[in-house]
């Protein structure tokens, strides 16, 4: 048994490793020199040793998944197991990723086979759109890692995700909002009236039941399957959207759904919106607005009507304080804050000098004091 290094015929190094199992030798490549350390091909031959001690069943190159065959146990993995929504966007991106890794072994899929992927692809797509793609064969990896199926490096992890600039969040304006909802069919209204007053997200308003929904106690109660953390969440209904929830109860009494599409079904997938969102906002005449910005809309009009961004994180279900956070502008709160002292001062100022605002001269004459006695230009601020 032992660890080494063989070179192909085009001068390529791979390491192997060699062991005895059933009065056979076995050589088994770990992967290339430089994407794989000596480490990794020690770790796996003592995994063999250990594997071959239990009599277990050695996993050899010949036992490694390709992708197309694995993939399909990633997704069931994720959608069965996992009970995890996000399972049919790994779908869509498995259709970009097959057609180039789907033949491969995970072993022999590598880091520049990644590279290139990536060159290929940013010709015709965004930056964004391929690391949605990479991230799900990233998470492949791991799992092909977790169930014994891949012992390497995670080559995605190595060749990273493409550096790109986060989209700037859209927050609808009050004439943007009375244009999209003028234009929507009425029951795409309904949806955005929807969104625009609880900050759902779009797979939990397309999946809302009845039984989810107390008009008596105004509230909106999501159970853990139907939320993207798998946690239960509770939603107050306002005014304006329970009058809304009624006049849908009374047209579709004996539906299970609250939001059914044009012609009365329930909505299959997310994406089953795109074409009617599409067309209102073409009619709108509103640009690069996504459904997901309805939510950004709500989380911002609340944390800056409020200030409580911890009653908005627990709306939005947000499992981390620091993501409702970017919904609070920080000039405002600033500038809040130090105004909220501005009264107390001057009350303790008034107590203790009655005449120290007399006194106080203003900012123009000050400056103006500064020139003509001092002989230079007050502060300007980079203005």
């Amino acid at each position: 048994m032992g660890v080494f290094k063989r070179e192909s015929r085009k001068g390529t190094q791979y390491w192997y490793i060699r062991y005895s199992y059933n009065n056979h030798m076995k050589w088994e490549s770990v992967g290339k020199v430089g994407e794989v350390k000596k480490e990794d091909a020690i770790k796996l031959l003592a995994f063999r040793k250990n594997e071959i001690s239990l009599k277990g069943f050695v996993k050899t190159n010949k036992d490694i998944p390709t992708l197309k065959s694995f993939s399909k146990d990633y997704i069931a993995h994720k959608r069965d197991v996992q009970g995890k929504i996000s399972w049919k966007r790994d779908v869509a991106a498995l259709k970009n990723l097959l057609p180039y890794f789907g033949h491969r072994k995970l072993n022999e899929i590598t880091v520049r086979n990644i590279d290139f992927y990536k060159e290929k692809r940013l010709k015709k797509v965004s930056a964004k759109t391929i690391n949605i793609e990479l991230e799900v064969l990233r998470a492949i990896f791991y799992l092909a890692e977790k169930w014994d199926l891949y012992f390497s490096k995670n080559p995605v992890k190595i060749s990273g995700l493409i550096p790109c600039i986060s989209e700037q969040e859209y927050v609808l304006t009050m004439d943007e909002e009375k244009r999209l909802i003028g234009a929507a069919p009425e029951y795409l209204k309904d949806i955005i009236i929807c969104a625009l007053n609880t900050g759902m997200r779009k797979s939990e308003i397309l999946r809302l039941r009845w039984d989810q929904v107390d008009i008596k106690r105004s509230i909106i109660i999501l159970d853990a399957l139907s939320t993207k953390t798998k946690k239960k969440r509770k939603i107050p209904i306002n005014g304006f959207l329970k009058k809304v929830l009624i006049k849908i109860k009374i047209q579709n009494r004996d539906k299970v759904y609250i939001f059914l599409s044009g012609n009365g079904t329930v909505y299959k997938s997310q994406d089953s919106l795109n074409r009617i969102w599409k067309k209102t906002l073409k009619e709108a005449k509103i640009e690069n607005l996504r459904f997901h910005d309805l939510r950004h809309t709500a989380a911002t009009r609340m944390a800056e009507a409020t200030g409580n961004i911890i009653a908005v994180s627990r709306i939005l279900g947000h499992t981390n304080i620091f993501t409702t956070m970017r919904y609070a502008h920080p000039d405002k709160s600033l500038i809040a804050c130090t105004d909220s002292l501005e009264n107390h001062s001057a009350s303790v100022a008034k107590t203790v000098a009655p005449d120290f605002e007399s006194n106080c001269v203003n900012e123009e004459k000050a400056e103006f004091n500064l020139v003509a006695e001092e002989g230079f230009e007050p502060p300007t601020f980079g203005l």
